[in-house]
């Protein structure tokens, strides 16, 4: 695992440098638009890259894809980032509210995925070198990804307010629900119930954790809701004066009724 952490933080290191340049020379909002397109594209780029080669050179791009499912289906949360991300990108208003919701998904979700799928990277875990391209790429998808996360307040887009942020994570998690219940349906109906098992879309079916089999999608969800709400009010009591924060208010909501 040594070589894992060194390399991602070899990895970090560049994402923060790159960073600084993009908010250095990315002033206007047409090399922001353009910045918020290609960092998806390149993430997807990555992500499909071996299929692409197979597809070009190898000619067994459709066996490729029927053992990584997860380039036709969006399987784990990070395959939803990643399209939501480029979605995000060809929005012409980013103000909107399905842009709010994009944001709010694509940074405060996308973060702790892109994260854990580099610093805890299942490719390397089964197979622990950087000598094989499928693993390398792997960890690198989420490395551009993380990139991809990290431009939205880089350029000012995160807008924190406690109770659009508390909803916009509600309808994303239920929406990863959908999503995982949706990708199960199709592996048990068009290959079989121990594919669907096996590849467990949004750990809905099982634990993706050995020895705590009670970690399933819902406990996860409310988890992570619960450090939302957290880590939501930290940033209401930080930017918001006080009589104006979300409790102060909800409280005197009910001091009406």
């Amino acid at each position: 695992m040594g070589t894992l952490i060194v390399f991602n933080l070899i990895l970090i290191l560049i994402i923060a440098a790159l960073l600084v340049a993009a908010k250095k020379w990315a002033r206007s909002e047409r090399a922001k638009r353009v910045l918020l397109l290609v960092a998806p594209a390149l993430t997807i780029l990555c992500h499909y890259s071996s299929f692409l080669y197979r597809l070009i050179f190898a000619g067994d791009a459709i066996s490729y894809l029927a053992e990584n499912p997860n380039l036709i289906l969006p399987i784990y949360p990070c395959n939803v980032v990643m399209w939501c991300a480029l979605i995000y990108g060809l929005l012409a208003s980013k103000d909107s509210k399905l842009a709010l919701l994009l944001s709010d998904y694509v940074f405060w979700f996308g973060i702790a995925s892109t994260l854990v799928g580099m610093f805890a990277n299942v490719d390397f875990i089964n197979n622990p070198t950087l000598a094989n391209f499928e693993v390398t790429k792997s960890i690198l998808a989420h490395a551009t990804l993380l990139f991809n996360v990290l431009l939205i307040p880089v350029f000012g887009l995160l807008r924190p307010n406690f109770f659009r942020n508390m909803k916009n994570m509600i309808i994303s998690v239920i929406a990863m629900y959908v999503i995982g219940l949706y990708c199960n349906l199709v592996f048990t109906v068009f290959v079989s119930a121990e594919m669907a098992y096996y590849k467990n879309s949004m750990f809905i079916l099982h634990s993706p954790f050995e020895g705590a089999p009670f970690l399933r999608y819902p406990l996860i969800a409310a988890l992570g809701l619960v450090l939302y709400l957290i880590l939501f009010t930290v940033c209401d009591i930080v930017k918001m004066p006080r009589g104006h924060r979300w409790f102060d208010r909800a409280l005197a909501t009910l001091q009406k009724k």
